[in-house]
């Protein structure tokens, strides 16, 4: 079943219950488009945004009286949570051994993934930030081995195609016009591995997907960046990990199925909406005993507090 809401121009909506707001202006001052103000005292709520209401939701998890309502794009005050306490919440030292105990997993055992499981891992990952709020990304999962086949057939037809276009002597005759970087990108990687899917796809062995039980295709609306979805798919495989899912991004996927608008429609993206993120899940078949430290290629810290006066 496919869930999207098509929220991206309804306007938000601000209430202030006067009866309850005790004037702390708590809201005023953490409102990012400043729709709520404080004049002369008193809580208002400003037509001279320039954004209007984006419904955040801010000033109403901030509000201590439960004065301030926010409804629109998608959100409403039943949507309102408890805030985990501090003694609920993981610390430093249980979110480092999180991330440095997930792995890349392209082994799965044979038993399914219980689609509950599937659903508490897209609930998690919905907790991102995407963007302006609510509904900027979007989420398909494709369950059961066979179906996630299927998909990888659609994508490797993508992948027959680029390789009849694309062939080595044409990159080369584009390498003057496209630049060494991006020909080394095409020639060196990107058709080297669109000839590994295929020729292993035609040998019946799924390289794309590794034969995963479950997939998630992460979506994202023209108003948002696909980086909002990539923090989406980033948040989804933590959630996996913390319950005992492996998982691995798949960058091979979303570039092909872009451009398969009937596949994308079948899966229930909006026509509207680019594919960008794909995400692999299954019960791990491999037990990893060590962990790597990783690092990035370059950290260059400036500290304001360290300098010193010329």
């Amino acid at each position: 079943m496919t869930i999207f809401h098509s929220v991206y121009h309804e306007p938000g909506k601000v209430t202030i219950d006067d009866k309850t707001c005790s004037q702390c202006g708590l809201c005023a001052g953490i409102c990012p488009a400043k729709v709520l103000i404080m004049e002369e005292g008193r809580l208002q709520v400003s037509d001279k945004s320039p954004f209007g209401c984006i419904a955040c939701g801010h000033c109403m998890m901030v509000c201590p009286t439960g004065a301030i309502t926010v409804s629109g794009r998608g959100v409403s005050p039943k949507d309102l949570m408890p805030l985990p306490s501090r003694s609920e919440r993981a610390n430093v030292n249980q979110l480092e051994a999180l991330m440095r105990a997930r792995r890349s997993v392209r082994y799965f055992r044979e038993d399914p993934v219980d689609p509950k499981m599937v659903e508490r891992v897209v609930e998690l990952a919905s907790t991102a930030p995407m963007g302006i709020p609510p509904w900027d990304v979007g989420c398909v999962s494709v369950i059961g081995r066979e179906e996630v086949r299927r998909v990888a057939g659609e994508i490797i037809k993508g992948y027959e195609s680029f390789l009849q276009i694309f062939r080595p002597w044409l990159l080369a005759v584009m390498r003057p016009f496209i630049g060494k970087v991006k020909y080394e990108m095409l020639a060196g990687f990107i058709h080297p591995l669109a000839q590994t899917y295929v020729d292993e796809h035609r040998k019946g062995h799924d390289k794309l997907f590794y034969d995963a039980p479950v997939l998630l295709i992460f979506h994202h609306s023209p108003y948002t960046d696909v980086l909002d979805a990539g923090i989406a798919c980033t948040y989804a495989m933590l959630a996996a990990e913390s319950l005992g899912l492996g998982s691995t991004i798949i960058g091979g996927a979303p570039p092909i199925l872009q451009r398969n608008r009937s596949l994308c429609r079948r899966l229930g993206i909006p026509d509207s909406n680019k594919p960008s993120m794909a995400l692999i899940l299954g019960h791990p078949a491999v037990r990893f005993h060590k962990t790597i430290r990783r690092r990035f290629a370059h950290v260059n810290t400036i500290d304001a507090g360290q300098s010193k006066p010329s």
